[in-house]
């Protein structure tokens, strides 16, 4: 059987463990592969220790929330709107916003040539485009892969509400924890016998698990064994009390409001505040603007308050200036309404937002034509948002990785920092 094992091809291999860990120890959170590294110390440029990303998935309209027009077959149901900041406008749509424009920069000059959902959110995620045979991490992976691991007991990048493409080609240590509904925290991910029985399940997956890797001693079976181990002890520790936004104050819930996306942001909150380095909250439904304005607007109006809410927590706690915040989404939608009363995929130009964490605030970055259609400055894409986010961190953005098959890879795909946007 061991020669099987080592005449199987790296994919297969990985396939191999895949299901036999999945079958003995029951979890099916299983990512690919990759060697770690020692963890360095963020560079002495380094602005932010945490991040929170905020992704809308389905294509959020930059005329409708950060680049609002007034050509009436473009302006929609939206008007420029005065905010806090002296000179920035951003739509009526988002008034609650408005009132906190002096913590955020608004980058207007986002372009890709990417305009299918797949493609883009994968883009958006890794700041790499798709290849066959690999999978690119995502930045909390990266981050984790060059810092190191923050805590031993909570993950270090969580994913609330939806996926993203996970480590990569790290090892499974690398992986963001998946939460489901924020109300629920970890609950859903418990399993649901009695302890007893769970307990004596562990005892013997142990018993299974040290076999394999006397039998098997190859660093993919270990590092399997070790994501396991480290996913058994969050389940059985006080930490899950930290997953928990029921243990907030009343005052603080009401602030963020009972949406599912306000309750995502109350988490990454809690989250970041305990030693996580990196949470993602999704808010999708966008795609739903091809037949009417009214589906954006409604997705427009649920981004408001919970993200002001955030905004302001952040700073109340002192929490902002070390953590970067992202507001971003695959493409643009069109400008022009169509004649559905709708906007239609547009890669070519959009907006996304960038606060805390070393961000100069009250500031406009980029700008499009008065129709919002074409990019009258320097274009920026989701390689150099991964860039900026990675330089914030303080990672080495020059020093390679390689990965599977032995190809060089590069935090950021050596995309260009926006560096208008740092104070």
């Amino acid at each position: 059987m061991k020669d099987t094992v080592r005449n199987l091809t790296e994919l297969d291999r990985r396939e191999f463990l895949s299901r036999t860990a999945a079958a003995s120890l029951g979890v099916t959170i299983l990512p690919h592969l990759a060697s770690g590294a020692e963890a360095l110390k963020p560079s002495s440029t380094a602005t932010a220790k945490n991040v929170i990303f905020l992704y809308m998935a389905g294509g959020m309209p930059h005329v409708d929330t950060f680049d609002p027009k007034t050509a009436s077959d473009v302006k929609g149901n939206t008007t420029p709107l005065s905010t806090n900041a002296d000179g920035v406008q951003i739509s009526s749509l988002l008034p609650k916003m408005a009132a906190q424009a002096d913590k955020f920069a608004v980058v207007r000059s986002m372009s890709t040539k990417t305009g299918d959902h797949s493609g883009g959110n994968y883009l958006m995620h890794t700041g790499y485009a798709r290849r066959p045979g690999i999978t690119h991490p995502q930045m909390g992976s990266w981050a984790q892969h060059f810092l190191g691991r923050r805590a031993k007991l909570v993950p270090d990048s969580v994913v609330i509400g939806a996926g993203n493409p996970g480590p990569g080609f790290f090892r499974p240590d690398h992986s963001p924890l998946p939460i489901g509904d924020p109300s629920k925290g970890i609950k859903d991910l418990v399993p649901k016998i009695d302890k007893s029985r769970f307990e004596r399940r562990m005892r013997y997956a142990e018993t299974f698990s040290k076999a394999f890797e006397e039998g098997f001693p190859h660093d993919d079976v270990s590092s399997y064994a070790d994501f396991y181990d480290e996913t058994v002890k969050l389940f059985d520790s006080k930490t899950t009390e930290l997953f928990d936004i029921n243990k907030e104050p009343a005052n603080i819930k009401g602030l963020y409001g009972n949406s599912r996306f306000g309750r995502g942001l109350l988490l990454a909150r809690r989250l970041i505040e305990n030693d996580v380095r990196y949470a993602e909250v999704q808010l999708g439904g966008w795609d739903g603007m091809h037949g009417s304005l009214n589906v954006g607007n409604a997705r427009t109006n649920q981004m408001d308050g919970p993200i002001a809410a955030l905004l302001q927590d952040l700073e109340s706690r002192g929490l902002l200036q070390e953590t970067l915040v992202v507001v971003t989404t695959e493409f643009g939608r069109t400008p022009k309404v169509n004649g559905r009363g709708g906007r239609d995929h547009f890669p070519k130009a959009f907006s996304i937002m960038l606060a805390g964490g070393g961000i100069r605030g009250g500031q406009v970055i980029g700008k499009t034509d008065e129709r919002a259609s074409n990019i009258e400055t320097e274009r920026y894409g989701p390689k150099d948002l991964h860039s900026t986010i990675a330089h914030a961190l303080g990672l080495p953005l020059q020093e390679r990785v390689h990965a599977a098959g032995g190809r060089p890879f590069f935090v950021g795909n050596r995309g260009k920092v926006i560096k208008g946007a740092f104070a």
